[in-house]
C-alpha cells in the first residue's frame, strides 16, 4: 500500500532515468532538489539519485546552477566529500548520481546529547578538511550545517565524515566575476538561518568566508552540544547572527577542556565582518590544530579507548551481555575453587585420624615441637625439592625413604608415618628448604661440597642467578627503547611478494593513477582482515599523497607505522612526508611524525629537498625548522 501511495504521489519512482537508473524510493528533499534511492541497471548496485524540484526545473537559471553542481563535484574528489558518479537530463529533469552512504547526519548525533571533547574535534577536523580542499578548488558550500555532514562508518573509524549537497556552490572566479554574479540572483537569501552569514542575509556576494561563519557556528555546536544562537523563528535566526555577540563555552558547557582557545577560534569564524575571519577552511583547521596540539593527552586518549569499544561493539557482542558471561564465568571459577578445596579439606580431615594414630608414641611429645613445622610450611612442591640434598650425606635409608614419599603424594599428612625416625635429620635439613626456591635449585649443582653448613652459604648464589633474570629484564627494555635504530631497522616491507588483493591498487598507484575513494575500499578490507601487515596503510598513504590530501595521507602512514616500525623503509614514504611538512596546513603535523618515525635518519633526505625548492622561501624556512630540530 505504501509502495502504491508513494508511486501514485511520486511520478518518477518506478521510472528508469536516461534508461539506465531506477528510481525506487524517496529519500528526502533539500533546497535545491530531491533525493531518491536508485538502482544503477546496468551494474546492479544501490545509488542515490538527486533531481531538481519540478517548479524549478522549468527554470533556465536553476537548470544552469544545477549543471554547475555536476562540474563542481565531479572536480571534488575527495575521502570527506561525496562524490558524483554521473550525471545527466532525462524528459527535461536533470539528474545526478551519487553514492549512496549508510549512517545518520551530525544533526541526528547532537539530539542524542553533547559529545566528548575527542570525538568532536575528530568530526570538525574532519569537515573542515573536506571543506578546506573544496576551497583550494574555488568551490563555495554556501549551505554548511549539521544536516549536511553526514557520518559514515568505516574499517578504520567510526565517524567518517562526508559533506553532501554542494547544490548552493559558486565559483571562486576573480577574473570572470560577473558570470559568477548572474548566476546568483541579487538579494536571494540562500542558506539555512541557523546557521547563515550577516553577509548572505544581506544578499553581498558569498566566498570562502562564508563556509568559515557556518563552520564556526558547527564548531561550537559541536563543542557546546547546541548551537550559538536559539530562537523560535528565521527571522529570530537572523536578527542573532546580525547583532547578538557570541555565547561564552565555559558557560555554555562548563566541562569544554581550554574553552577560553576554542572560544578564540570561534569568535574569528564568526566574526560579522567577514574581513575579520580566516581567509578560508584551510586556516581555520591550522588554528583548530594548534588549539589541539596544546591539549593534554587524556582528553585524546580517552577517545581511542571509547572508539575501540564502539568498534567492538559493532563487531556484534552488547555490553550488557559481556558483562553478564563476565559475571557468569567469574562465579563459576569460584564455585569450581571452593568445591576443590572443600574436597581438599575432607581428604585431609579424612587422613588426620591415622596420622595422629602415629604420633602419640615416645618421639611425639619430645619431637612434638619439630614434627609441627613440618606440616605448617605445607609446601609439597619445596618438600621434593628439598629431598635432594639429604642423599649426599647417605648416613642411612630413612631419611631418603621419607623424603621420597611426600614427591609421590604431596599431601601434607604423609610424612607424618616417618617421623619418628625423622626427627633428628630434619632438624637441620628443615632449614635449608626456607631459603628461595633459587637456592634450593643451586643446591644439586654443588651437593659434592663435603660440609652442610655452605648450604647456608650456597644461598649467595641464587643472588648471582637473580642477576642474570634481572638482565633478561633490561635487555627487552633496552631493545624496545632502541627499535628504531636496531631492532626496528627500516626495511623495504615490499621485498616480500605482495598479497593477491593489494596487487592491483599497486600497480595503478606506481603508473600515477590518481585512485577514487571506491577503488581503495579493498585497501582498508584487507587492513581490516590483516591488522599486522602494514603494507594496506601504505599504499594507503601513497594514494592519498598523490591526490594531495596531506592530512589523511600522513594519519595513513602513522598507521602503517604503528602496527609495524620497521615499514619506514617504504620508498616512497618518507618522500611524501616530507611533501607533507611543506604544506602550510598539514606542515607541522607532518613535521611531528617525521621526527617520531625518522628521526636524524631523514636528514639527507629533506637535505635534498631543501636544495630542490631552494626559491620557495617559505617553504625553505619551514623545512630548515625541520633539519635544526632533527640535529638536535
Amino acid at each position: 500500500m505504501v509502495a502504491e501511495h508513494n508511486a501514485a504521489s511520486d511520478p518518477l519512482i518506478g521510472r528508469k532515468l536516461d534508461g539506465r537508473y531506477e528510481v525506487l524510493e524517496r529519500l528526502g528533499s533539500g533546497g535545491a532538489g530531491v533525493v531518491y534511492r536508485g538502482r544503477q541497471v546496468q551494474l546492479e548496485r544501490f545509488v542515490a539519485i538527486k533531481v531538481l524540484h519540478e517548479e524549478m526545473a522549468a527554470s533556465a537559471e536553476w537548470r544552469r546552477r544545477f549543471e554547475r553542481e555536476a562540474r563542481a563535484l565531479s572536480v571534488l574528489a575527495h575521502p570527506h566529500v561525496v562524490p558524483v558518479t554521473d550525471s545527466g537530463i532525462d524528459g527535461g529533469i536533470p539528474f545526478l548520481v551519487m553514492e549512496l552512504l549508510e549512517g545518520k547526519t551530525l544533526a541526528d548525533l547532537i539530539k542524542e546529547g553533547p559529545l566528548p571533547l575527542w570525538r568532536a574535534l575528530n568530526i570538525a577536523r574532519q569537515t573542515l578538511r573536506g571543506l578546506a580542499f573544496a576551497h583550494s578548488k574555488g568551490i563555495v558550500h554556501r549551505d554548511l550545517k549539521s544536516a549536511n555532514v553526514f557520518l559514515q562508518a568505516l574499517p578504520d573509524e567510526d565517524d567518517h565524515v562526508r559533506l553532501l549537497d554542494f547544490g548552493m556552490v559558486k565559483f571562486l572566479e576573480a577574473s570572470s566575476s560577473r558570470t559568477a554574479t548572474d548566476l546568483t540572483r541579487a538579494g536571494a537569501v540562500l542558506g539555512t538561518p541557523a546557521y547563515i552569514s550577516p553577509e548572505q542575509v544581506k544578499g553581498a556576494p558569498a566566498d570562502a568566508r562564508t563556509d568559515v561563519y557556518a563552520a564556526g557556528v558547527l564548531l561550537f555546536e559541536l563543542l557546546a552540544g547546541r548551537r550559538p544562537f536559539v530562537a523560535d523563528s528565521a527571522e529570530g535566526y537572523i536578527g542573532a547572527h546580525l547583532t547578538q555577540p557570541i555565547p561564552s563555552l565555559a558557560k555554555v558547557r562548563p566541562r569544554v577542556v581550554r574553552a577560553a582557545l576554542f572560544q578564540s577560534v570561534v569568535a574569528r569564524a564568526m566574526s560579522k565582518n567577514p574581513a575579520g575571519r580566516f581567509s578560508d577552511a584551510a586556516a581555520m583547521l591550522a588554528a583548530v590544530e594548534d588549539v589541539v596540539a596544546k591539549l593534554p593527552a587524556a582528553a585524546l586518549t580517552r577517545g581511542r579507548a571509547e572508539a575501540r569499544k564502539r568498534a567492538r561493539r559493532a563487531r556484534g557482542a552488547s555490553p550488557r551481555g559481556t558483562r553478564y558471561w563476565r559475571h557468569a564465568i567469574l562465579l563459576a571459577t569460584l564455585a569450581v575453587g571452593v568445591a576443590g578445596a572443600e574436597a581438599y579439606l575432607r581428604y585431609g580431615r579424612a587422613r588426620s585420624p591415622d596420622t595422629t594414630a602415629l604420633r602419640p608414641p615416645a618421639p611425639a611429645r619430645t619431637a612434638a615441637p619439630s614434627p609441627a613445622p613440618p606440616p605448617k610450611p605445607a609446601l609439597p612442591v619445596q618438600a621434593p625439592v628439598a629431598a635432594a640434598p639429604p642423599p649426599q650425606p647417605g648416613p642411612s635409608n630413612p631419611p631418603s625413604a621419607a623424603e621420597q614419599t611426600p614427591v609421590a603424594a604431596p599431601a601434607a599428612p604423609v610424612p607424618p608415618p616417618s617421623a619418628p625416625s625423622l626427627p633428628p635429620p630434619p632438624s637441620p635439613e628443615a632449614q635449608p628448604p626456607s631459603p628461595p626456591p633459587a637456592a634450593e635449585a643451586k643446591a644439586p649443582a654443588e651437593a659434592k661440597t663435603p660440609a652442610e653448613a655452605k648450604g647456608p652459604v650456597e644461598a649467595k648464589a641464587p643472588v648471582g642467578d637473580k642477576q642474570k633474570p634481572e638482565e633478561a629484564e633490561t635487555q627487552p627494555r633496552t631493545e624496545a627503547r632502541a627499535a628504531p635504530a636496531s631492532a626496528g631497522s627500516p626495511r623495504d616491507p615490499w621485498l616480500e611478494p605482495t598479497p593477491r588483493a593489494l596487487r592491483p591498487i599497486q600497480d595503478r598507484i606506481s603508473r600515477g593513477v590518481r585512485m577514487s575513494q571506491r577503488a581503495l575500499v579493498p585497501a582498508y578490507e584487507f587492513a581490516h582482515q590483516n591488522p599486522g601487515d602494514p603494507r594496506p596503510w601504505l599504499l594507503l598513504g601513497h594514494a592519498y599523497a598523490q591526490l594531495d590530501w596531506f592530512s589523511d595521507s600522513l594519519d595513513r602512514y602513522q598507521k602503517a607505522y604503528s602496527v609495524d616500525s620497521t615499514c619506514r623503509g617504504d620508498p616512497q614514504m618518507l618522500a611524501d612526508l616530507l611533501k607533507a611538512a611543506a604544506h602550510p596546513v598539514a606542515g607541522r603535523n607532518a613535521a611531528r611524525a617525521i621526527r617520531d618515525i625518522y628521526g636524524a635518519e631523514a636528514i639527507p633526505a629533506l637535505e635534498k629537498d631543501l636544495e630542490r625548492r631552494e626559491g620557495d622561501r617559505e617553504v625553505t624556512a619551514r623545512l630548515t625548522r625541520l633539519r635544526d630540530s632533527l640535529s638536535r
